[in-house]
């Protein structure tokens, strides 16, 4: 495993998501990722490698609809809004969001369970800070 950290670009995993998946896929790899983790059940685990991508395109979506986190810098918010015209044409996306995200930090998230073994409130801070960014969009 490479470098993990709370924000998206201080991780590998989720660099990798944005270069390889979000450059090329635009809205579509959005949708997708986020309608993974809705879609796994409480009873399954939903595994690192869904959790990551669709804590990213719940920040994309953030971001492309105006509600960007403070500490983002313009080269990384450029970044996110390469597809802009195109995320903000669904705004379905944003209770789509809301919901994976919730998906993301339940129980039975592999990626909820590994920051619960590290930095749990650096974890938490980011993502209630990310639910009440998206909460305002609604």
């Amino acid at each position: 495993m490479g470098a993990w950290s709370v924000s998206i670009f201080e991780d590998d995993t989720s660099l990798d998501w944005i270069e390889d998946d979000y450059t090329s896929g635009g809205v579509e790899a959005v949708r997708g990722a986020l309608t993974v983790a809705v879609e796994t059940t409480a009873g399954d685990t939903l595994d690192y490698d869904e959790g990551i991508p669709a804590r990213v395109a719940a920040e994309i979506v953030a971001v492309c609809f105006g509600a960007a986190h403070p500490g983002m810098g313009t080269d990384n918010s450029e970044t996110l809004l390469e597809h802009i015209d195109d995320v903000t044409q669904d705004r379905d996306l944003i209770p789509l969001a809301l919901q994976a995200l919730a998906r993301v930090n339940a129980d039975n998230s592999e990626l909820q369970e590994l920051w619960a073994e590290g930095d749990q409130s650096a974890w938490d801070a980011e993502i209630e800070g990310l639910e009440i960014r998206l909460r305002g969009l609604t």
